[in-house]
């Protein structure tokens, strides 16, 4: 039965069938496991950095990844600073 509303599952899968496939197809499909956590890192140090940034903090991106990463902080910024990220 055809009409407004929600999609069927079958439509809902078919649309993401047709999604992979044009991924596949276009862009070489998706990233391997070991890239994947890479770009996953990345976004997690980005966001971490930018949205302390928003709220006036200090700390470069390299100091939050090394915090982040090493469990370290590195520069000489006040301890608040470390603890916000």
């Amino acid at each position: 039965m055809a009409g407004a509303g929600r999609p069927s599952r079958h439509a809902i899968y078919r649309h993401l069938d047709d999604a992979v496939e044009d991924l596949r197809t276009r862009m070489g499909g998706l990233p391997r496991p070991e890239e994947a956590d890479h770009i996953w890192a990345e976004l997690w140090h980005q966001e971490a950095h930018h949205s302390t940034a928003l709220e006036g903090n200090t700390l470069s991106l390299d100091e939050v990844r090394q915090l982040l990463v090493e469990g370290r902080a590195v520069g000489d910024k006040e301890l608040k600073e470390y603890m916000e990220v």
